[in-house]
Order: C-alpha cells, then structure tokens, then sequence
C-alpha cells in the first residue's frame, strides 16, 4: 500500500526519527513517502496514496485532518505529541509498532469536523473552539509553557500550573449565546464548543464528547465553577490525581455566539483575533458530520 508519512519531528519528548518510523512502516508492508510538517505540505497532500498517516502532536494531526475532510482518503494516527487528546479521544495508545500492525484489519470511523465562521472567514477545528480561560491558556503557553526551558516539570505540568495562575484571575464576562435556537446568553469565564472531551492539557472539559455523534458538546464555565475547576487543575499538578467537577454542558449542532468585546477567539491550537469592530458580530460554529475518515482506534476508545 503507498502512503504518505505526515511527521512532527519535533513533537513530544523523545520524538521518534524519521528512519525509525519509516522503518517501522516500511517492515508492516508500506511504501513510505516522507513529508516533514515543517515543511509546506501541498503537494503531499495533492497526492496523499491510499492512507495518509500523521506521526505528531494534536496540532498536526488536526492540521492533516482538516486538509483531508470530505476526501475518500483515511487517516491513521500515531500520536507522539505531548498532550495527544485527539489519541486519547480516538483510543489510540500503546506501542507504535503494535498501533501500526492493528491498522491492516482495522475498520474505518467518520468523525465530525466543526467549521467556524464570523468576519474572519472561514476555519475548521478538529478538537475544539471557544473564547475565554482556554484561549488565554493558547496564548500565553507559547512564551510560557513551549519556550521556557527554565521550569521544572514536563510540559503538560507546566500547562496545568499556567492554567491554574488563567483560572485565578480569568474575569466572568457578558456573552451573547444560543444554542440550536436556545438562548444561553449569560455570564462566563469561558465558553467551548467540544468535539472531544479533552481540551488543553488533558482537561477532560467535556467527557461524554463523542467525535463520530454528529453534534458539537458547549461547556459553560461560569464564576461559580471556577474554584472546583481550580481544585482539579491544582490537583492534578500536586498529586498527578483529580476528580473532575460536574460543568454546565449542552450538546447541539449549531451555536451563535458574541464573546466580549477584547476576547480572543480559538480555533484548535490558533488564535484569531477580534478586533472592536469584529468583536460585536456574531460567530456562528457548526459541525459537519463524518467528513474525515480514520482508521486505528475508534471515538472514546477507553469506554465499554
């Protein structure tokens, strides 16, 4: 089978190389062509073969799939980044070489791809969308989290301490808000539009999200959630252990929505900025169902 071998080869802590994943493809009966993610991946993806396989972070997985929607060509994960929570929402763990020997009798899931659109355009997310406490968490982890070499603790601990110093002081604003012609509208510290549970590092923000469902999962996280969500972030940095708070979680198909003026708005792991302007107009955020196909794994894999 001719594939294409999409890999990070930066991503996680102890990468694997490209000849060592291409020889590990290579020996399970793949014709590999490489494509770094460092570099411009159009061409590649002009002519992908029968899987395209992405070796990475959820970034480039997320990267890949969005390229890959309404296409007949599948998608195989191996997830060597560091939070990894499309793996995780996919059920993808283990050792790679077992991962990539379970794909050849694998069965194919269509999961869902939410699309976002306001005065910036258009933009598709794989994992999540939303403004607030977890697109501060984006911004401020580029300088914070990736780039400090200084801290101790491995990054997803440094994501968390970060997270816990967001939710302290995170401001409880106005929103704008209806949900499959429900109005929301209310007070929060954030507000997400799930298509896993797990957001960040490892948060599982909203735990029944179900990627092959057909309907996006909304958390609303009000003033009053914030020292329980604070107590399972600070639990986790701590003890590595938390029990998770019950949130406010609705679950639809499509949601409009006007963050507070000044408020960033994220896309997976980008940000767009909302100028004053822009800020004051609604942002609508829908999902497309099953129009990325995956084989390994399957969506909530660590269920029954």
């Amino acid at each position: 089978m001719r594939v294409t071998l999409f890999h990070n080869p930066s991503a996680g802590d102890a990468p694997l190389s490209a000849d060592q994943l291409t020889s590990i493809l290579s020996d399970a009966g793949y014709q590999v062509r490489y494509q770094s993610t460092k570099d411009d991946l159009s061409t590649a993806l002009e002519d992908v073969g029968e899987l395209a396989i992405v070796a990475g972070g959820d970034g480039t997985v997320a990267k890949v799939a969005r390229a890959l929607a309404d296409t007949d060509i599948p998608l195989a994960i191996l997830p060597l980044g560091t939070a990894n929570n499309i793996g995780k929402a996919l059920g993808v763990f283990g050792d790679v070489r077992d991962i990539v020997a379970g794909w050849s009798d694998a069965p194919r899931t269509a999961i869902d791809v939410g699309v976002v659109s306001g005065p910036f355009g258009e933009q598709r997310f794989l994992e999540s969308g939303g403004s607030g406490a977890f697109a501060e968490l984006i911004r401020r982890g580029r300088t914070e989290v990736d780039e400090t070499a200084a801290l101790v603790h491995r990054e997803t601990d440094r994501a968390l301490q970060l997270m816990a110093s967001i939710l302290r002081d995170a401001p409880a604003e106005d929103w704008q808000l209806e949900l499959d012609d429900h109005d929301l509208s209310g007070s929060y510290v954030a507000v997400e539009a799930m298509n896993i549970p797990f957001v960040g590092p490892n948060i599982p923000l909203a735990v029944d999200a179900e990627m092959d469902d057909g309907e996006l999962d909304l958390v609303l996280l009000r003033d009053e959630d914030r020292e329980r969500l604070l107590e399972y972030v600070v639990g986790r940095v701590e003890s590595a252990s938390g029990v998770m708070p019950s949130l406010d979680v609705r679950r639809g198909r499509r949601i409009r929505m006007v963050p507070p003026a000044g408020w960033q708005l994220r896309i997976d792991d980008e940000l767009v900025e909302l100028d004053a302007e822009a800020s004051a107009r609604a942002v609508d955020i829908l999902v497309r169902p099953g129009v990325v196909q995956v084989v390994g794994g399957r969506p909530n894999g660590d269920r029954a």
